[in-house]
């Protein structure tokens, strides 16, 4: 399994680094992707670094896109202060835009960056329902959680990514980009479950050399960096 997934994850990081990334979305996750897999990301991280107005990226998504990139600057150890203290200026009522998408990037953002928000994690926590309980979102408030403070919410975070692991097909969650998200959480999690039918899906839905486009191969590569770090 190492080695099927060294030669997938080797040709899908060959095919990144040839891309030209444009958006914020696609430059962050292809920093995130490079850094976590020891490969050379400073032209990238110059040019995301170039495309920041002030304090924060202005895109048609700022939140998202700032709390984005400062995850991805944040994983090759350059925290961005100012761009963290335009993100929980953002915050409103204990939350972000009364979103629960929006409230988990800017916690994961925050937590990568050694910064904890209880209020926004109390938020998350206490609103959870039948209204979030679909597994790209449910995943997403897990790592949020797992990042900021996964002993308060050890039983939560468990409960869910059982519930996450019920909702399996085959291997997968039926689209890649939901897959990864829900992997990923399932790895940062630690919990004791079967993932490698889950990685297996996942190889199986590379298309030679990458996953469709660049956030979901960049996606992949991270899910499967962090399945090899969990063998390790």
């Amino acid at each position: 399994m190492i080695q099927r997934i060294d030669i997938a994850a080797m040709r899908a990081l060959n095919w990144l680094k040839k891309q030209k990334p444009t958006t914020v979305k696609d430059i962050s996750r292809s920093i995130q992707v490079l850094s976590l897999w020891n490969e050379l990301a400073i032209q990238l991280i110059e040019l995301l670094q170039s495309m920041r107005k002030d304090a924060f990226w202005e895109t048609g998504t700022p939140l998202l896109d700032t709390a984005r990139a400062c995850s991805a600057l944040a994983g090759c150890g350059m925290i961005q202060s100012d761009a963290i203290g335009w993100i929980l200026g953002q915050q409103k009522y204990d939350n972000w835009n009364n979103n629960e998408i929006d409230t988990a990037y800017a916690l994961i953002a925050l937590g990568d960056s050694g910064v904890k928000n209880e209020a926004g994690c109390e938020w998350l926590f206490s609103s959870y329902g039948e209204k979030w309980e679909h597994v790209g979102t449910t995943a997403l408030i897990i790592t949020a959680l797992l990042k900021q403070d996964r002993d308060r919410y050890a039983e939560f975070i468990k409960n869910r990514s059982n519930w996450i692991i019920s909702k399996r097909e085959s291997g997968g969650w039926n689209y890649i980009a939901t897959s990864n998200l829900a992997f990923q959480a399932l790895v940062l999690s630690g919990e004791l479950i079967e993932l490698e039918s889950s990685v297996q899906w996942l190889l199986g839905k590379q298309n030679k050399d990458n996953w469709g486009d660049i956030t979901l191969t960049a996606l992949s590569l991270i899910s499967l960096k962090l399945y090899l770090n969990k063998l390790i």
